[in-house]
């Protein structure tokens, strides 16, 4: 390719982008050559690496005619300007097509104590060309900006979950902001020795946001990063960590941290892990395939490598948990003429008189005596209870605790012990990845004694106690236990159901941080043999490990 007096050429075969921007620099380039027997060589040599192998991304072919070029002009064959061209189009050929920053670094800063005036292609000011660019400036002190070394507001998340967005915020200070085209962070994921750039976008104010994609949080380790913004030129106007010096993010299956977000912004959700690494789900081998077996919940190949690996895969949550419930009963029972003997004796009701002891008298048939249909309090319960998680959202275990509020008073008798099997299923899928609400249904059955109080009116017949005709008339004759009861009394009257029970409900366990949930459910059952409808609301506080 030649130089004429007109307009450069610029390469038909350019198909990137940028090719627009390179013609129009390469053409103004010819056109301000001075009139040096190798300027014309050294433009040509320069509009050939650019406008054909660069764009073709041929970028050894491109660096190998630059270099020879600057050879070429030696220490004054060529005029500052254009040598120092020579020198800025290695340096982009190095940070951008070689990603050899250091050596860029260096390319750029002799084209600078050349031309202390040369510029960047806004067209080839890629953020590696530009952080490369800006680190020459500051190392030889050739058109600095004055704002180069100001600082972005930046609050580094310490930690991160593995396989979630680290959600990534800073704010440019204010007399910057009309002068920001662009701000980038470049990212190192952990295990990597190679930055990735990510053009952060615009939020409210002065803000700036973008997230670090799942993609490149794998597995744990250190994720580190720097910020630079940038103005139309590509100088780098304030900065953020540096590649020596880089912020960083703990990335971890268990982070303690509360979850990291943007202001004003939730946090993000953990990515599903790829189909392919989801393996099916089973409670023994019967379920998985010929050749696998079930380890942890899931089918995985018979070796002692696939072992350890679900067993890794597994340890990722916590499937122990340890809770302490507080639990009040509410029974819907009703009955009638309930403190008659024969009733105490089959209906499972104890009927107790002001002083605590038994009542055997008789009650007037027909009159009051009665528990009409509603819900009374109960029994109270505590318990401590143990759940293993064996599916992604299947829990299996059991409670043992006590209950309080029975009676035994009369001659009656209260079993205060609960013991409970319980199985527990979580409507979100794979819910002990991610923090915050987890709502299940449930099933319970076990060992449990309700007991549910209420007052009863009765009126001693008139004919056994030796009352006269009205009602006000008192008893004159004792009855069974010889005691002489009053003509009209109110008892408390108990009915006593269990000692077996069975039941289903709903709830929801709140995971706050990653080892603690706060858990409500309100369970409905039955107990038997003596069959009473109980609900039971529920409290607990579960601790995982």
């Amino acid at each position: 390719m030649s130089v004429r007096n007109g307009p450069a050429p610029c390469a038909p075969r350019a198909l990137l982008a940028i090719a627009v921007s390179l013609c129009g620099w390469l053409t103004a380039g010819a056109a301000a050559a001075q009139a040096s027997p190798r300027d014309a060589q050294a433009e040509a040599a320069l509009n050939e690496a650019l406008g054909t192998d660069y764009l073709e991304t041929r970028f050894d072919q491109a660096e190998r005619k630059l270099r020879a070029a600057i050879d070429a002009c030696g220490e004054s064959g060529c005029s500052p300007a254009v040598k120092a061209r020579l020198f800025v189009a290695l340096g982009s050929v190095l940070a951008q097509g070689r990603k050899e920053l250091g050596d860029a670094r260096d390319a750029f800063a002799d084209a600078l104590r050349i031309d202390p005036s040369a510029r960047l292609d806004p067209g080839l000011a890629t953020p590696e060309v530009s952080f490369a660019f800006e680190q020459a400036r500051a190392a030889t002190g050739a058109g600095a900006s004055a704002a180069a070394g100001a600082r972005l507001q930046m609050s580094p998340p310490p930690e991160q979950r593995v396989r979630t967005p680290v959600p990534l915020y800073i704010e440019v200070p204010a007399d910057l902001l009309s002068s920001v085209k662009q701000v980038t962070v470049w990212y190192l994921p952990p295990g990597e020795d190679e930055y990735r750039p990510l053009v952060m976008k615009k939020l409210r104010g002065q803000g700036f946001g973008i997230n670090v994609p799942c993609s490149a949080l794998e597995k744990e380790g250190t994720l580190r990063y720097h910020v630079a913004a940038v103005d139309e030129d590509g100088a780098i106007l304030a900065s953020a960590g540096a590649r020596d010096a880089p912020l960083a993010t703990e990335i971890k299956a268990r982070p303690a941290a509360t979850p990291p977000h943007w202001p004003g912004y939730a946090p993000p959700a953990t990515c599903a892990a790829p189909e392919k690494e989801r393996p099916r789900q089973c409670l023994d081998d019967r379920q998985c395939n010929g050749g696998l077996a079930c380890v942890g919940g899931s089918c995985v190949a018979r070796s002692a490598s696939s072992s350890t690996a679900a067993a890794e895969a597994a340890a990722d949550v916590r499937r122990n948990w340890v809770s302490l419930t507080f639990s009040p009963d509410v029974a819907l029972l009703s009955g009638r003429d309930v403190c008659t003997v024969a009733s105490q004796a089959s209906d499972n009701f104890v009927c107790l008189r002001g002083d605590g002891t038994r009542y055997d008298g008789t009650p007037t048939p027909g009159v009051a005596n009665d528990v009409n249909l509603g819900f009374a309090l109960a029994t109270l319960r505590v318990a401590i209870a143990y759940d293993r998680l064996l599916l992604d959202n299947l829990t299996v275990g059991g409670r043992v605790g006590f209950a309080a509020g029975g009676t035994s008073g009369g001659g009656a008798s209260f079993l205060p012990l609960h013991l409970e099997a319980r199985a527990q299923y979580f409507l979100a899928a794979r819910p002990f990845e991610q923090l915050g609400a987890r709502p299940f249904v449930l099933a319970a059955a076990g060992v449990a004694q309700v007991d549910a109080e209420v007052d009863v009116e009765v009126l001693e017949d008139a004919d056994a106690c030796g009352a006269g005709a009205g009602i006000t008339s008192p008893c004159t004759r004792s009855g069974r236990s010889g005691r002489l009861e009053p003509r009209q009394q109110t008892l408390a009257a108990t009915r006593q159901a269990g000692q077996g029970f069975a039941s289903v409900g709903v709830g929801v366990a709140y995971a706050p941080l990653d080892a603690v949930s706060l858990n409500l459910a309100v369970r409905a059952g039955l107990t038997f043999p003596a069959v009473t409808a109980v609900l039971s609301p529920e409290v607990g506080l579960s601790l995982g490990f």
